[in-house]
């Protein structure tokens, strides 16, 4: 059993709520590990002069957070960073503070706004419901009819991707289409590289699939190559994750010449590139995708959800010439095959362009929203591509990034900390704000005026942590 005890010492409000912001802080200093166990709620009250009721309560938010777990009979133990990460997506408020806190917009959802008094896929569905949709109701084969895939081919052909249907495979959605890309490609127990931030859900899917995840270090443009390599020749890395394009959660673009030096590494090892580019149609002109030079090892995945409409849930995976075969079984065995009414659906909307005018509106709405941020937090370190739906606020000294987001949860902003996104332990205070899932610019405007005044103001007594 750990021998721990947390320093008090300039913390008001709440005891409980003390305690379990010490051992957040001790966790976050590296002064608790993983699996390391805590003192009995009896042995803590003891050596606190608080009663055992005081240190039920802490470990209970502490657990609220992610930050413990335990079982009868074994005790509390710290969890690990990745068992953390979907806590911090939703703690972060005292708990007492919650009814009384409004919300005025949802900043941790990377949401596609949404587009009012547009009736295009009603119009679709009237269309189709006046047809034979036997079809689409009837088992089809797993990689999805040909039609459906041709139509993925042409719209992936937007971003730059050259690839016949056959090299295409219709998916549930872009995490969908990477969790079979996880299952095609590796086995438990390999490495999988990704950036240093990376998206959540990607962490998520490797403790899932037991994968050894190895975060490589990223720079203004992204992940750097030369770090890269370096893992490349210290490990045997079996694939890569990244977006190049519109990264999450920084909101990078990786240049051209850079692109190239990555897909040539991959090439050359022998490592697979699973390229995300769920962002990608944000930007015009946007540099070709990774796939363009890697034409052995390069794997491209994109999705509907953010350009068109989530609830379609169809997403496209292109994979390298005759490598079709390989992703069968990962498909029949997760969803058989995705939805073909969904993906019919889809194939519409791109044929006749309202696909084309619905990715068009949501990149204007999306710059009109970055120029709101920019006016409100553009001095304050804020980062971020002038099409994205999200951005990289890095803090000032005084900020601890989850501290942070306590506070904007508790303003009605709520926005997600680094520790959610970093691959290894990390010390840079930063916090991803997303623009999207606002109901409208009054509002978004609202939000980051809140975070703004927050972020230039010192942080209450109660969320200080050592």
């Amino acid at each position: 059993m750990t021998i721990w005890s947390p320093d008090l010492t300039g913390r008001t409000g709440p005891r409980y709520i003390a305690i379990a912001d010490a051992l957040a802080g001790d966790i976050q200093a590296g002064r608790l590990g993983a699996g390391d166990q805590l003192p009995t709620h009896r042995a803590l009250a003891d050596a606190l002069g608080v009663t055992v009721g005081t240190i039920t309560r802490a470990y209970a938010e502490a657990a609220r957070r992610g930050l413990i777990g335990g079982e009868v009979g074994r005790g509390t133990y710290v969890r690990g960073q990745a068992d953390r990460t979907n806590a911090l997506f939703v703690a972060s408020r005292r708990p007492e503070s919650r009814p009384n806190t409004p919300l005025i917009a949802d900043m941790r959802h990377n949401f596609a706004p949404r587009l009012t008094q547009d009736d295009s896929i009603n119009r679709a569905l009237a269309a189709l419901a006046g047809e034979n949709i036997e079809p689409f109701l009837a088992y089809q084969t797993h990689e999805g009819m040909a039609e459906h895939r041709a139509a993925g081919s042409e719209w992936v052909a937007l971003s730059g991707v050259a690839a016949e249907p056959d090299r295409l495979l219709v998916t549930c959605g872009g995490q969908h289409g990477t969790a079979i890309a996880f299952n095609s490609l590796l086995e438990p127990g390999d490495t999988l590289l990704t950036e240093a931030l990376t998206y959540p859900g990607v962490r998520t899917l490797a403790r899932m699939l037991r994968l050894r995840i190895q975060g490589i270090a990223m720079d203004s443009e992204g992940l750097i190559p030369e770090a890269f390599e370096a893992a490349c020749r210290q490990g045997s890395p079996r694939a890569l994750y990244c977006m190049p394009t519109m990264q999450n959660p920084t909101g990078t673009v990786m240049s051209v010449e850079r692109r190239r030096a990555v897909a040539e590494i991959a090439e050359r090892y022998g490592v697979a590139l699973i390229e995300d580019d769920v962002y990608g149609y944000l930007i015009d002109n946007a540099p070709p995708p990774l796939m363009s030079y890697a034409p052995t090892q390069g794997y491209y995945l994109t999705s509907l959800s953010k350009c068109i409409a989530p609830g379609l849930r169809i997403g496209y995976l292109v994979v390298p010439p005759n490598q079709t075969d390989r992703f069968l079984p990962a498909m029949q065995a997760s969803v058989w095959m995705a939805a073909p009414l969904m993906a019919e659906i889809a194939r519409r909307l791109i044929a006749d362009g309202t696909a084309h005018r619905l990715a068009d509106a949501r990149r204007q709405e999306a710059r009109a929203r970055q120029n709101l941020a920019r006016h409100a937090l553009g001095s304050l370190g804020w980062r971020a591509n002038p099409v994205a739906l999200h951005g990289w606020l890095r803090l000032s000294d005084s900020w601890r990034a989850e501290d942070f987001a306590i506070a904007a949860a508790a303003k009605g902003a709520p926005v997600t900390p680094v520790g959610a996104f970093a691959v290894n332990r990390t010390k840079e205070q930063a916090v991803r704000i997303c623009l999207g899932a606002a109901s409208d610019r009054t509002c978004l405007a609202r939000a980051l005026g809140e975070l703004a005044n927050l972020a230039v103001a010192a942080p209450e007594p109660y969320l200080s942590v050592v």
